[in-house]
């Protein structure tokens, strides 16, 4: 392997939204040994940036779900940013519709200030249903939403909308399944868009040449790696495109069976250093700790 790509949440992050100090260790090893790292994720670039940072880590990072690629010095690579035009048919029904909705642009994530009300009001009344089984994974995705560096909370989105800056994803998130269909009905139309998810109650929107996967590929042609010669390790729905661009595959072991099925391998969970296991195993690289 010449260059291994990261998932973030449910990948590289462990139970406490950290990246451990086995993943941080294998990564380092495997760039000492001459293999690049790139970071690929929903988040935003500086949230990813911040991430990396605590861990001592300094990789290429492709964010915003594929929208832009920074170098490992943070400058700007690649970008492709929804049209404002689209940006603000899909706020506002959004807005109208009472979504809690992330805008991710260059400087901030864009979120309205009643968000939290709407979601805190869903999980109200998901108890007593057949739904409450999810509610403790509901509360952590909700702390994960609201632990993003660089949130900006608005109370109408037109102090934001009109700003000089890139737009390059909108999540949309509910936890009632009937509404987070109709949000997915509502913009499946929009072909200029490309629509993936992170988890089961949000869907992503972005430009629909933006995706992990060609960033990836521009990435790997910018380094003159093929394609055979690099790693991909996920768990997620918005993983496949990455996934399926690459000839080594891997699977979280907490990920879903329909993404474990389409990787050449599975490794560990995110809780056991899946990513640290992935690494010295099949990509090769050589653990110093097992040295005498």
């Amino acid at each position: 392997m010449k260059l291994i790509a990261i998932d973030l949440d449910g990948t590289l992050l462990g139970e406490k939204r950290q990246i451990s100090e086995e993943n941080s260790s294998a990564i380092r090893q495997a760039e000492e040994q001459g293999i690049e790292v790139v970071i690929a994720t929903g988040r935003a670039y500086f949230d990813a940036r911040s991430i990396c940072e605590k861990a001592g880590l300094n990789p290429y990072i492709i964010s915003y779900t594929g929208a832009t690629i920074h170098s490992k010095q943070g400058r700007s690579i690649y970008s492709m940013p929804m049209d404002k035009r689209d940006v603000k048919q899909i706020v506002r029904w959004l807005d109208e519709n009472r979504f809690y909705y992330e805008v991710s642009t260059d400087t901030g994530i864009y979120t309205p200030v009643v968000g939290k009300e709407i979601l805190q009001l869903e999980l109200y009344e998901l108890k007593g249903t057949p739904g409450e089984t999810k509610l403790v994974g509901l509360e952590k995705l909700m702390k994960v939403m609201y632990g993003q560096f660089g949130m900006v909370f608005f109370n109408k989105y037109e102090e934001f909308i009109n700003k000089d800056e890139g737009f390059y994803k909108i999540l949309g998130c509910s936890f009632n399944e009937l509404k987070h269909q109709s949000g997915m009905d509502q913009f499946s139309s929009m072909k200029q868009l490309g629509m993936v998810s992170s988890a089961d109650s949000n869907f992503e929107l972005l430009n629909q040449q933006a995706s992990k996967g060609n960033a990836l590929k521009l990435l790997a042609a910018q380094l003159r790696i093929p394609l055979d010669q690099v790693m991909a390790i996920g768990d997620s729905p918005n993983d496949i495109s990455m996934l399926e661009s690459v000839k080594c595959s891997v699977a979280m072991g907490n990920a879903k069976e329909e993404i474990k099925g389409i990787c050449k391998f599975v490794t560990h969970t995110n809780i056991n250093n899946g990513v640290a296991f992935a690494i010295y195993n099949y990509a090769r690289v050589h653990n110093k700790k097992t040295q005498p």
